[in-house]
C-alpha cells in the first residue's frame, strides 16, 4: 500500500486498486462492502472475507442510526473487531457446527474443539467477564440442560462474590436450584467468616443419603413458653440404636407386651428392655423376648397388678456392619480464607491435553444428533 493514496468513496462501477491505504465502498445495494466471491464449486475464493490491520481497531463497523455509540469505553480503541450499534447488537456471531463468537486474551496454544455460542479463554486472566451496575452480571438459560456450567483445571469451576447480597443464587422450577458434585473432594462447601453466623442455612427439610457427621453436638432448636428458642442436644452412642417407650400393667403378676410392628421390623433380635414399676411390688423381670412381644413377671412369685413403664432399644437392622468408636477423617481441602491463591504457572502440555480432552468429550455428548463435528481452531 502507498501512504497517502486513499480512496474515500469508491463507486461501484470503478475497479478497486491494490495500492490504496483503505477503501470505503458506498452503493445502493444491501451491503456496503461484499467480498463473497466464490469458485465454480461454491467454495470461497478468499481465506479471509475481510482482513484488517490497524493501530486502534482491525475492523470497525457500525449498524443502525449514525448517532450510535462511539468511543464510550476503554476497550473500543484497541479492539481486534469493533462493532457498534444503537438499537441492535454491536457484534453478533453465529455458527452451525463451531463457536459463534470466540474471544481470547494472552498467548494460547490449540483452542479446544468445542461448539459454543460464545467462547472465551485466557491463561491467567478471565476468559469471560460479565458485570452490571444494576442487574445480573452474567446470566445463562437453557430449555433442556444446564443454564450455566463452569469447569476448571485447578481453580473453582464457578465463583461468585458480592459485597451486599448473595454471592451465588440458583433457582429452579422443577429440579435442583444448586447442585454440586466432586469426584475427590466436597461436592458443596459453605463457610462463613462470622463466628455468630452459619456455614450453611436451609429453609425447609434437609435429606442426607449418607452419614451425618458433626464435630460439635447435634441439637434441636425448641420454642419455649417465654417466646425464646433454646437448644436441646441429642443423646450420643457408640452404636446405632432405635428405641421405643410404652406402659403396661401386670395381671396376677404377669403381662405380655406386644412390640409395635413397625418398630419390630427395623431392629435386630436381641433387643434390650428396661422396666420401671409405677407402684409397690416385689420387683419386675423380663422372662421371654420374642420377635413380636416380651413377657414381664413380678419377682418372688408376686401376684400384684401394678402398672409399669418400659423402654426398648434395638440395633438397626439396615446397618449390617458398624464398628464401635469408628475412626473418621474429616479433613477437607479448603480454599484459603479471605486471600487470593497464588498465581500458578501454566499447566504442562500433557495436563492441558487431558483437560481439553475432557471438555471435548462433554461437548460431543451434548452435540445435537446429526450435527457435524466442529473444526479445530488455533489461536
Amino acid at each position: 500500500m502507498l501512504a497517502g493514496d486513499v480512496h474515500l468513496f469508491q463507486k461501484k462501477e470503478e475497479p478497486m486498486s491494490t495500492d490504496a491505504d483503505f477503501f470505503l465502498a458506498l452503493g445502493p445495494g444491501k451491503f456496503g462492502f461484499d467480498s463473497g466471491f466464490v469458485n465454480d464449486d461454491g467454495t470461497p475464493v478468499f481465506e479471509s472475507g475481510v482482513h484488517g490491520l490497524g493501530s486502534k481497531a482491525g475492523v470497525q463497523a457500525q449498524a443502525g442510526a449514525a448517532e450510535g455509540p462511539r468511543n464510550n469505553n476503554v476497550f473500543s480503541g484497541g479492539a481486534g473487531v469493533w462493532g457498534t450499534s444503537r438499537d441492535s447488537p454491536g457484534a453478533a456471531g453465529t455458527s452451525v457446527n463451531n463457536i459463534g463468537v470466540y474471544g481470547q486474551t494472552e498467548q494460547l496454544g490449540a483452542v479446544p474443539n468445542l461448539v459454543a455460542g460464545v467462547f472465551g479463554t485466557g491463561n491467567f486472566r478471565p476468559g469471560v467477564v460479565g458485570s452490571s451496575s444494576q442487574d445480573i452480571g452474567v446470566q445463562g438459560a437453557s430449555f433442556l440442560t444446564t443454564g450455566v456450567r463452569g469447569t476448571s483445571f485447578r481453580g473453582p469451576g464457578v465463583q461468585g462474590q458480592a459485597t451486599v447480597g448473595s454471592g451465588v443464587i440458583g433457582t429452579s422450577n422443577a429440579l435442583m436450584g444448586v447442585y454440586g458434585f466432586s469426584a475427590g473432594n466436597g461436592g458443596v462447601v459453605g463457610q462463613s467468616g462470622n463466628p455468630n453466623s452459619f456455614g450453611g442455612f436451609f429453609f425447609g427439610n434437609v435429606h442426607i443419603t449418607g452419614t451425618l457427621t458433626a464435630d460439635g453436638g447435634k441439637a434441636a432448636v425448641v420454642p419455649f413458653p417465654d417466646g425464646s428458642k433454646r437448644v436441646l442436644y441429642s443423646m450420643e452412642s457408640p452404636e446405632l440404636w432405635f428405641e421405643d417407650f410404652g406402659t403396661a400393667k401386670l395381671k396376677n403378676g404377669r403381662a405380655v407386651v406386644k412390640l409395635d410392628a413397625n418398630f419390630a421390623s427395623v431392629i435386630k433380635r436381641g433387643y434390650l428392655v428396661f422396666l420401671t414399676p409405677e407402684g409397690d411390688c416385689r420387683g419386675l423381670s423380663v422372662r421371654r423376648k420374642r420377635a413380636a412381644n416380651f413377657e414381664v413377671r413380678e419377682l418372688a412369685g408376686g401376684k400384684s397388678s401394678v402398672a409399669f413403664s418400659y423402654r426398648i432399644v434395638g440395633r438397626r437392622k439396615d446397618i449390617r456392619r458398624q464398628a464401635r468408636f469408628a475412626k473418621v477423617n474429616t479433613h477437607l481441602s479448603l480454599p484459603a480464607a479471605a486471600t487470593r491463591p497464588p498465581r500458578k504457572g501454566a499447566p504442562t502440555a500433557a495436563a492441558l491435553r487431558a483437560f481439553v480432552a475432557g471438555l471435548e468429550k462433554k461437548a460431543g455428548e451434548r452435540r445435537p444428533k446429526g450435527a457435524r463435528k466442529g473444526r479445530r481452531l488455533r489461536a
